[in-house]
């Protein structure tokens, strides 16, 4: 009777390590994140997520990483990979989100009901998907300044931005690409800065002398020397290191921006600008922000907004609508020409 017990131990035992096996497995996905691949492992009990774990990722601390804090347990609560982006760090939500529908693409997770009749092996907005519309976008505004020269002559300047924008059918960016035009009369500083001097036969415009810090003669009025004028101007990003901001080269402030708004409407870009940017100036708050308002606004943000606003603010501090151009609505202008 006991050799009988013992076996009947050992089968039930080997049984309920079949049904173990056959019940819950684990499979491995890959995406493209913000700092470069993300993969992750998910345990599947059935036709339900059990489990999902990020094995590797390179994603920035206190921003991306709130995504992969977050997501894992939100798609197994829902079961699904499609779950809400994490607002701030939507590259690596996104990659999240890919590489769990990655891991689900194996010949077995293709038959399963969570593969199949949630939609689970569709790519995620931003990651592989064919855009439904993409639209050119573009904000003009004149500028009468910044300021005077030294000889009290005004200068004038104007600032063109494009924006260049992918949607899926929801309306969220899928790319974006943003670039900008600032052209200047002579009389403003800067190596880099494009000007305008004038229609031919207007007789110049003053010209700024950077080594000298003062205004010097005037530009050539001629045909040739306005069609050269224009042949060279660049925009800011073709400016590249000689157009430094604060924090960073404007491209580099650009590229952050258009990272944080990518998964987003333009409606939600809207609102991250309204909730996020001082009124006054359209630059990120932070705690030292001082113009009216600034500090009101600040106070009302949680701790994990101002968290991500002061990563956000290492990198990019420059203004999304100001006298020196509104990518705001270019971006808008963008998701209106869609087609």
């Amino acid at each position: 009777m006991l050799k009988t017990g013992k076996a009947v131990l050992a089968l039930l035992t080997a049984m309920a390590l079949v049904g173990c096996a056959a019940t819950a497995d684990e499979r491995i996905g890959e995406a493209q994140g913000y700092g470069g691949m993300l993969r992750v492992s998910i345990m599947m009990d059935g036709d339900r997520i059990s489990e999902v774990r990020v094995l590797e990722h390179s994603e920035t601390q206190g921003v991306g990483t709130r995504a992969i804090d977050a997501l894992p347990q939100a798609i197994v609560a829902a079961n699904s990979a499609d779950v809400e982006i994490v607002s701030g760090a939507t590259v690596t939500s996104n990659a999240i989100m890919a590489a769990v529908k990655d891991a689900l693409s194996t010949d077995e997770a293709a038959a399963s009901p969570a593969a199949t009749a949630e939609g689970m092996a569709q790519p995620s907005p931003g990651i592989g998907v064919s855009a439904e519309k993409t639209g050119l976008g573009m904000s003009a505004m004149g500028r009468i300044g910044p300021g005077k020269d030294d000889a009290d002559t005004q200068v004038y300047s104007f600032n063109v931005v494009f924006a260049h924008a992918s949607f899926d059918e929801a309306g969220r960016i899928l790319t974006l690409d943003v670039d900008q035009l600032e052209v200047a009369t002579p009389n403003y500083d800067g190596a880099s800065m494009p000007h305008f001097s004038g229609f031919p036969g207007q007789g110049g415009y003053a010209v700024w002398d950077d080594a000298a810090g003062k205004t010097s003669g005037k530009t050539e009025d001629t045909d040739e020397a306005f069609l050269a004028e224009i042949e060279g101007w660049k925009t800011k990003r073709a400016r590249g290191g000689d157009y430094r901001l604060t924090t960073a080269t404007w491209a580099e402030e650009m590229d952050k921006f258009e990272e944080i708004f990518t998964g987003m409407t333009v409606e939600e870009i809207e609102g991250w600008f309204g909730k996020y940017c001082s009124d006054a100036t359209g630059r990120p708050l932070t705690e030292t922000s001082d113009k009216e308002g600034d500090q009101a606004k600040y106070g009302a943000l949680t701790d994990d907004e101002k968290a991500m606003l002061a990563d956000v603010t290492t990198t990019a501090t420059m203004s999304l609508n100001d006298s020196h151009g509104n990518i705001i609505a270019a971006i808008r202008n963008a998701w209106e020409n869609a087609h």
